[in-house]
């Protein structure tokens, strides 16, 4: 099954296990490590990467030793640049994937999506900093408004546009950028085709063989969009703000936003409810796994075996872990929270 935000990640772990030694070895270590505000999370089993958004860096954080190491971007700086390691500068950045041995991550303040190397180069791939718009094309030529989350099937990257009220997808071999869901500039909650579906602020993208999945959060709503058909329709939510548990179409959500998925099951960061809430894909319910005393940031990553869901927690600037069987939680980072 593949992850929403780890679509390879059994390759990476059997077949390169260095992988995120490489990427996280040889960087920066922070003197009195923190985070502030993190967003985005990704995993290759080996690291959990975190989007320190308002310190406009991408960091490491080792889970044996909960230690954290800047990947990317200089602390406390913003702005745009692509380089490496800290030569290489961020604006808010958010939502991140991998895919093989490259991390991808929605800059989101910079309106456009950003690569990261093995090496720690950071390359521009599709967008155009500081200029928002709606055009696809490829790679420059194409533009994003505030795009938030990010994920891959392995030959794609799927992007929540959240400014554009849209769904895009960038295709991994020539950085093509396409609208496949949602009218850039229109807000609304239509299902359809392509050329008909509507989105409000749509702020999580998770994807499995199937079907991406969106957590349409204007709408209050889990959408799903079918792989082939590229038909919008209404997983779970009436639409009506709430938290009901039962039924996915009597469910009831608040200002969902992140999600990721193991192709079984979907976990969405309910945020105004402080819970991660957990859609079994086939009977089609919706249950809460936990309770989350702080606010729930914008990161959701699963392990390759979806035995363990970290988040992001703004309230105590931390990343957290959930076992999506118990429910039970932990906190992964900073150590002795």
């Amino acid at each position: 099954m593949l992850l929403a935000v780890a679509a390879t990640l059994a390759m990476v772990t059997a077949g390169s296990s260095a992988r995120a030694q490489d990427l996280s070895a040889g960087v920066q270590s922070q003197t009195g490590p923190r985070l502030d505000f993190p967003a985005g999370l990704a995993t290759d089993g080996r690291a959990v990467y975190v989007a320190n958004s308002r310190n406009n860096t991408v960091e490491a954080i080792d889970p044996a030793s909960k230690s954290l190491r800047i990947v990317a971007g200089k602390l406390f700086q913003q702005g745009s640049n692509d380089g490496t390691g800290d030569s290489a500068r961020f604006n808010s950045p958010d939502g991140m994937t991998i895919n093989g041995q490259n991390l991808y991550l929605c800059d989101t303040n910079n309106s456009d999506i950003r690569q990261v190397s093995v090496s720690g180069t950071v390359t521009t791939v599709a967008g155009t900093a500081n200029i928002a718009g709606t055009e696809d094309g490829t790679g420059s030529a194409a533009h994003f408004n505030l795009p938030t989350q990010i994920a891959t099937d392995g030959t794609s990257l799927y992007v929540a546009d959240s400014g554009n009220n849209s769904i895009r997808r960038i295709t991994l071999a020539d950085f093509k950028v396409k609208t496949i869901a949602g009218q850039s500039g229109t807000s609304g909650k239509t299902e359809g085709g392509a050329d008909k579906s509507l989105f409000a602020g749509p702020r999580g993208v998770a994807v499995d063989k199937k079907a991406i999945y969106v957590a349409d959060t204007g709408n209050d709503v889990i959408r799903m969009i079918d792989l082939s058909s590229l038909q919008t329709s209404t997983l779970a939510g009436t639409g009506e703000e709430g938290d009901k548990d039962g039924p996915a179409n009597e469910a009831q959500f608040n200002n969902p936003g992140a999600i990721c998925t193991d192709g079984a099951f979907l976990y969405v960061l309910d945020a105004d409810n402080h819970s991660v809430r957990k859609i079994d894909l086939a009977a089609k319910t919706v249950t809460k796994l936990t309770l989350v005393n702080g606010h729930i940031g914008s990161g959701c990553a699963l392990t390759s075996d979806g035995k363990q869901l970290y988040f992001s927690d703004t309230t105590e600037n931390a990343v957290e872990v959930v076992d999506t069987s118990s429910g039970n939680v932990t906190t992964l980072f900073p150590p002795g929270q």
